[in-house]
């Protein structure tokens, strides 16, 4: 995989999926198919062929991205990106076509180190059904205070 130069521009997104962190550099007007594509291409550059259980999809329309669903990234509850509508002009005439700039990470309202969750839509899943899954998302978020106290642990026996 090349390798970019960073430029003050681009944003570090984190990935979370499980206990897998994947950070990726990303333009703030790249498509989020790009960031798509090139998540999936970090993943299979480490050779990984599933994740928890879920395999790899090769589409990557099949990859759904979640954000926090309150601020406190750590209580656990994700859900799904959703790209903004443009608002309605009604100004102008004819049929208004998506703005494509919504469909980036600066117009999801990304920002520099952001956290998103990913998963994969099962390739024999309609729609449907994954509406009804209502999409749980398998992320894991590190505690600190477990480790510490471990640690903490093998100091005393030594």
């Amino acid at each position: 995989m090349p390798s970019e130069k960073p430029s003050p521009q681009q944003l570090t997104l984190r990935f979370k999926c499980h206990k897998t962190t994947i950070c990726l550099l990303v333009a703030p007007h790249d498509s989020l198919s790009s960031v798509k594509e090139k998540l999936l291409e970090a993943i299979k550059a480490t050779q990984v062929n599933e994740i928890n259980g879920q395999s790899l999809p090769s589409d990557p329309d099949n990859v759904i991205f979640g954000v926090p669903a309150d601020t406190d990234e750590s209580n656990g509850q994700w859900i799904e990106l959703e790209i903004p509508e443009p608002e309605d002009d009604t100004r102008k005439k004819g049929a208004k076509k998506p703005d494509v700039l919504n469909a980036t990470p600066m117009g999801a309202g990304l920002k520099d180190g952001s956290v998103l969750a990913f998963r994969f839509r099962d390739e024999a899943t309609d729609a449907d059904d994954l509406a009804e899954d209502k999409l749980t998302w398998d992320v894991i978020m590190p505690n600190f205070d477990d480790e510490e106290g471990s640690q903490m642990k093998d100091i005393e026996e030594i």
